[in-house]
């Protein structure tokens, strides 16, 4: 009890700055919140450039690619000068430069000759114009096999491409099979514990090491496995008081869509097993870091890389499978990965139920182990410190 009042004594003294931190760090998840307004981060939007398109051939194949690709951007008339185009692509007054060769029709429907392109490097979206030139050729010559002449095909071609495809997603959560919208804030609650927890608890314990203080505890008839066990209490109270105040984030924002969500109770249980988490590793860092500039550093590694990692700023439907496989073995993924069912199902399925038992299981493993690491090296310390 001793080591525990102690350590509360120094939160109280630390309160301005646990604050401070939790103030930070809950404004930059609400203005991410806010920035997306809740759609998600999985919407995809077709892209219009700046785009040229070079004709050498004149041909009604050529002359409907043109228009087909100027429906879909904005087409810009450049010289047919190398200069010029490596000019234009440097200054970007295009970033995809298409050149159209003679004999066109003939060379790409007979002998299947690529078109000669240019891009802006590093830019994705010109990979999506190869696709829609592809596309479009391919329906030409579909149509043409089927008896349409070039004229004909390349019309029917730009009508198909001109056709918007409705999609009604299947509602399976009551959010028009959206993911819920406090689900999103959800997402970013890692970001927001392991900061500042790590943070918080990191200073404090700073303070609670120093030489005096040590040798007083060192002299007590305290053992070291009780103060260690009276430190897990201290954070335990901080980490509640610290998931209490954020799950006051989306009662705010959401009000009733929130309280009245058939998951709350899982939304509840995998934050606080994320808190769970987030105070193992702050007892870690606590343990090992010295100072405060190595503090800012921890955290910084900790914090933003397991979370660019594990899909808290990127969804993990955009991360690649060799920085999924790397993100198993960390609990933020299977935070991640709890989240995402809840957000998306309002009832789950036996293996949608099992997945969602086992991340929570994996994160408590996690809290564990990393917990254990924490004693060990506490103890490892106080040796080296003898």
């Amino acid at each position: 009890m001793i080591v525990f009042k102690g350590f509360l004594t120094l939160v109280k003294r630390n309160l301005s700055m646990f604050f401070l931190y939790l103030a930070i760090f809950m404004s930059i998840c609400i203005m991410i919140q806010f920035m997306t307004k809740g759609e998600g981060l999985n919407q995809f939007q077709e892209e219009s450039l700046h785009i040229a398109v070079i004709d050498r051939d004149g041909g009604s194949l050529s002359k409907s690619l043109k228009e087909y690709l100027g429906e879909k951007h904005r087409l810009v008339e450049i010289e047919d000068d190398k200069k010029v185009i490596q000019e234009n692509l440097f200054y970007r007054n295009v970033y995809y430069v298409v050149t159209i060769p003679e004999n066109f029709e003939k060379k790409y429907l007979e002998e299947g000759e690529r078109l000669k392109t240019t891009k802006v490097p590093g830019t994705v979206s010109a990979f999506y114009i190869d696709q829609q030139i592809d596309t479009f050729l391919n329906d030409v010559r579909i149509l043409k096999s089927a008896g349409f002449s070039t004229e004909e095909a390349a019309e029917e071609a730009i009508r198909i491409g001109k056709l918007d495809t409705e999609v009604t997603m299947l509602d399976k959560n009551g959010h028009g099979g959206n993911m819920a919208p406090h689900a999103y804030m959800f997402q970013f609650m890692p970001y927001l514990f392991l900061g500042v927890l790590c943070y918080i608890i990191g200073f404090v314990m700073i303070a609670y090491r120093k030489q005096d203080v040590r040798r007083r505890m060192l002299c007590s008839c305290v053992s070291l496995r009780k103060q260690n066990w009276g430190l897990v209490a201290g954070y335990l109270v901080v980490g509640t008081v610290c998931w209490l105040i954020c799950m006051m984030m989306p009662m705010v924002l959401y009000g009733r869509d929130f309280l009245l969500d058939d998951n709350l109770p899982y939304y509840l249980l995998n934050s606080f097993m994320m808190i769970l988490v987030s105070l193992a590793i702050s007892f870690i860092v606590g343990v090992v870091v010295e100072n405060e500039v190595v503090v800012n550093a921890a955290v910084n590694v900790i914090a933003l890389g397991m979370c660019f990692i594990c899909g808290v700023f990127v969804s993990m439907s955009v991360l690649s499978d060799g920085v999924r496989t790397v993100a198993h073995f960390l609990p933020v993924y299977w935070y991640e990965t709890v989240n995402e069912i809840i957000g998306n199902n309002s009832q789950f399925t036996s293996a949608q139920n099992a997945e969602l038992w086992k991340g929570i299981g994996i994160q408590l493993l996690f809290a564990a182990v990393f917990l254990s690491i924490g004693l060990v090296a506490s103890k490892y310390k106080e040796q080296e410190r003898i």
